[in-house]
C-alpha cells in the first residue's frame, strides 16, 4: 500500500511538472451488510457479515494534443502481480472521427449488465461472475456523429479464457449508440478453437422508468454446442434523491462438454431480486442501498449461483473527488 501511494504522488508530481493536465482524481469506495442463505453450500447457510467490497482508485488526464490517458486500480485487491488488480491503464488518442487506445481495457462484449460498474452491482447472473473482462489489447473506434452518438468498436486482446496465459486471443466488434450496446465476438478458449458471441443490449427509457435487457448466445464454432444467459433491469427514479430497482438473469448451458466456463454444463439457473438506492439531498457521491435476491434452477458443476439461496444487503458507496476545491 505504502508503493501504491507513493506511486500517486510520483504521478501528481510528474504532472504538475509537465504538459500532462489531470481530469479526474478519485477515489470508490463501498461496503456492506449481507446475510447470505446459500442451500447447496452448508458452510454459509445463515452466514452475514460485514464486507469492504470495493475500494478504487481512478485518474484521467490529457498529455497535451489528442493523447489522454484512464486508470483505475483496486486498492482493496491484493496481488503479487500489481496488474491483475488493475481494471484498466489505457492511453488514446483520439480525433474528430476516430479514438485509438492501447494497454489494459475493458473487453469489447455487448449487455449492460457486463457493461455497468462492478461497484455498482448488488446482485447478477452467473455469466457476470465468471467472465475476466479486463484484458490488455488495442481498439480502434470510428465515431458516426449522429444524434445516436453511434460508435463501432474493433478490439483485439487477451482472451478472457486465457487462464494460463497460453498467448489466447478475442477479436471484437461492437456497437454502441444511446439505446444499444451490442456486439459479435471471436474468443479463443483453446489454441485454434473458439466460442462465438452474439450479444444484444437494448435501452428504452419511458418517463422516470429506464429497461435495460440483454440476451447472449455463446456458441462453439468446433462442435455446434451453445449456451445463453438473459438479463432484465427496471429502474424507476421517482426523485433526485430515491431509485427503485427489480432485476433479474437466466443461465443456460444444456451442452454435455465444457466448451462455456463462464456458465458450466447441467446449468438451467434464475437469480431474481430488487431494491432501493438513496442518494442524500440529491447528492450522487453518497448512496445508500438496500437489495435482496433468491436463486432457483439448476446449477452445473463450479458455479456461484447456489440453488435457492436467499441475499439481504444493506450498504453505502462513497465516491471522492480528490480535486473538488469543497
Amino acid at each position: 500500500m505504502k508503493r501504491f501511494f507513493l506511486t500517486i504522488f510520483l504521478v501528481l508530481a510528474a504532472s504538475a511538472a509537465s504538459a500532462q493536465s489531470i481530469d479526474r482524481l478519485g477515489i470508490e469506495f463501498r461496503g456492506d451488510w449481507q446475510f447470505d442463505s446459500a442451500v447447496a453450500e452448508p458452510s454459509r447457510m445463515n452466514h452475514s457479515a460485514f464486507q469492504a467490497k470495493f475500494a478504487n482508485f481512478r485518474i484521467d488526464g490529457t498529455m497535451g494534443g489528442n493523447w489522454s490517458y484512464s486508470f483505475r486500480y483496486r486498492m482493496n485487491k491484493v496481488q503479487n502481480n500489481p496488474f491483475a488488480a488493475t481494471d484498466w491503464a489505457t492511453v488514446n488518442y483520439s480525433t474528430d472521427k476516430w479514438d485509438f487506445s492501447a494497454g489494459k481495457q475493458v473487453v469489447a462484449i455487448g449487455g449492460y449488465e457486463y457493461d455497468r460498474a462492478p461497484i455498482d452491482i448488488y446482485f447478477a447472473s452467473e455469466y457476470w461472475q465468471h467472465i475476466a473482462c479486463y484484458q490488455f489489447g488495442a481498439s480502434a473506434t470510428y465515431k458516426f456523429g449522429n444524434s445516436l452518438g453511434s460508435k463501432l468498436l474493433g478490439q483485439v486482446c487477451q482472451s478472457p479464457y486465457d487462464f494460463a496465459g497460453d498467448g489466447l486471443y478475442a477479436y471484437n466488434l461492437m456497437y454502441i449508440d444511446s439505446h444499444s450496446l451490442s456486439s459479435v465476438n471471436m474468443l479463443e478458449y483453446a489454441p485454434g478453437k473458439y466460442i462465438g458471441y452474439l450479444a444484444l443490449g437494448i435501452r428504452e427509457e419511458f418517463g422516470d422508468v429506464a429497461v435495460e435487457f440483454d440476451v447472449m448466445d455463446r456458441f462453439d464454432f468446433g462442435n455446434g454446442s451453445s449456451s445463453f444467459s438473459m438479463m432484465l433491469d427496471a429502474k424507476w427514479t421517482m426523485n433526485e434523491d430515491f431509485n427503485i430497482f427489480a432485476h433479474g438473469s437466466y443461465d443456460e448451458n444444456k451442452s454435455e462438454i465444457m466448451m462455456d466456463p463462464t456458465v458450466r454444463p447441467g446449468t438451467a439457473v434464475c437469480h431474481l431480486g430488487g431494491g432501493v438506492e438513496y442518494y442524500p439531498a440529491g447528492r450522487k457521491d453518497l448512496r445508500f442501498h438496500a437489495a435482496t435476491s433468491y436463486v432457483f434452477g439448476q446449477q452445473g458443476g463450479g458455479g456461484v449461483l447456489a440453488e435457492g439461496a436467499f441475499m439481504l444487503q444493506m450498504g453505502l458507496t462513497w465516491r471522492v473527488n480528490l480535486l473538488s476545491s469543497n
